[in-house]
């Protein structure tokens, strides 16, 4: 072969090269390489353009990224709150951790998040939170330790000051955050990471059932207060509704002489959540103070009931209500799209008086059986229903009821684009969506 021709066909090697497409399974290496949801929902465009079979996406996205060896021991999580200071996130790693074991995750949320930042402030910025919530106000009695000890698992403690409460939307980004960043970097089990607090950190509880609960599989509040975020002066973020504890266990605790939220005050509390049919356990402690000096007997029920409640990805059952679409808008499988005031509503959907409402809402409550959902709404323009291969046959039709009436009957396809724009959302490998089915009654 002469020289020119051997240049020119190496020449043409390169092109072709450089236009051949990057191979499906290096795209997913660099999927479950992305750092925030952000960056993987960049990439799932890019592998959802390339013509990625659906199969073999949900294949792959369900066996998940390969876990490296990473950091063990104590070690923060730290980035910039808008007020100054610094989130300051202490994770705990157990030293015999394994990448190729999945493990359990505890969020575990501090008292006295009225109080001042501890953390640094970023230079030329002002500090924040110096002023109290008019929450529990920081107190922290003799004999309350703000960490637990527990099972073998993964621990997250973020923190939280008056800025930057509980209760505070800002504060559910960073929780959301470094759960996230966990979630990248270790073989957490999606369906055990589950929340518990103290004090303040348990009425934190309470709210992140209330307006964000995708994540967590139960919910333990010990010596905290739902009542406190239902005082105005307390700062809450949003409208809080009672219903929205239906598919949330929890298992609180409370001591007969606390000084704070005594079990006298908190036994109505447990009434209203019997009327809702809220799942919970109560443990009143007979003669505790506002103090854990009860954990060394209570720590095998307390255990016992986290193995007890994994979290169901796909259940059956749900009801949500929000005064927002933009945010706090989800459980699970049910995305509420758009309000409106609507005459055919289902009137018997209300809350039962426990918070005060000055926002318009709206609510749904769905069944599923089968490929069959029946939902009932209130006030709701259009909400989408989040469709898994691991809860619907794809290949039979799906039939929606909304208050009484039919809304849609037709098979759904599956697409790919969906579910990589989904689990780049949820990174999580049992919480999987193929399809998106918008309802608009």
């Amino acid at each position: 072969m002469n020289r020119w021709v051997v240049v020119v066909t190496v020449a043409l090697a390169s092109v072709l090269a450089a236009q051949a497409p990057v191979p499906v399974d290096a795209r997913f290496e660099k999927f479950f390489a992305a750092e925030s949801p952000a960056d993987a929902a960049a990439v799932a465009a890019e592998i959802a353009s390339a013509g990625v079979d659906f199969e073999a996406a949900y294949a792959r996205l369900t066996k998940g990224r390969t876990y490296l060896d990473e950091k063990r021991g104590e070690y923060s999580l730290r980035w910039r709150s808008k007020s100054g200071p610094f989130f300051n996130n202490v994770v705990e790693v157990p030293a015999d951790y394994d990448p190729s074991t999945p493990l359990q995750l505890r969020v575990q949320l501090h008292g006295g998040v009225g109080r001042p930042s501890p953390n640094a402030v970023a230079p030329g910025r002002p500090s924040g939170g110096d002023k109290p919530s008019g929450g529990t106000g920081g107190d922290k009695p003799s004999g309350l330790s703000n960490r637990i000890a527990g099972e073998k698992q993964i621990y997250l403690h973020p923190s939280g000051w008056a800025a930057a409460q509980w209760w505070d939307e800002e504060q559910i980004d960073n929780i959301l955050r470094a759960v996230d960043t966990l979630k990248r970097k270790y073989n957490i089990d999606e369906s055990r990471i589950y929340i518990t607090g103290i004090s303040d950190g348990g009425t934190g509880v309470y709210y992140l059932a209330l307006k964000e609960p995708n994540l967590w599989s139960s919910y333990l509040p010990l010596n905290g207060s739902i009542a406190v975020i239902r005082h105005p002066g307390n700062g809450a973020d949003g409208e809080i509704y009672g219903n929205n504890l239906a598919n949330a266990p929890l298992y609180i605790v409370n001591g007969e002489n606390d000084p704070l939220y005594p079990v006298s005050q908190v036994e109505p509390h447990i009434t209203w959540f019997q009327a809702l049919g809220v799942p919970h356990v109560f443990r009143p402690q007979a003669g505790a103070g506002h103090n854990t000096a009860w954990w060394p007997t209570e720590r095998d029920p307390f255990e016992k009931f986290v193995r007890e409640h994994a979290r169901v990805a796909h259940p059956a059952k749900l009801s949500w209500e929000t005064e927002r679409v933009d945010k706090f808008n989800r459980i699970r499988w049910l995305v509420i799209n758009e309000l409106r005031q609507d005459a055919g509503r289902d009137t018997t959907l209300k809350d039962m008086g426990f918070f005060q409402h000055t926002k318009r809402s709206g609510r749904v409550d769905v069944v599923r059986t089968g490929n069959a959902f029946e939902a009932k709404t209130r006030d709701v323009a259009a909400f989408t229903l989040l469709l898994s291969p691991d809860a619907i046959d794809f290949s039979k039709l799906v039939t929606v009821t909304v208050n009484g009436k039919p809304a849609f009957s037709g098979l759904v396809t599956r697409d790919a684009a969906t579910l990589l724009r989904w689990s780049a959302r949820d990174n999580d490998r049992t919480m999987l969506y193929g399809a998106e089915l918008r309802i608009a009654p």
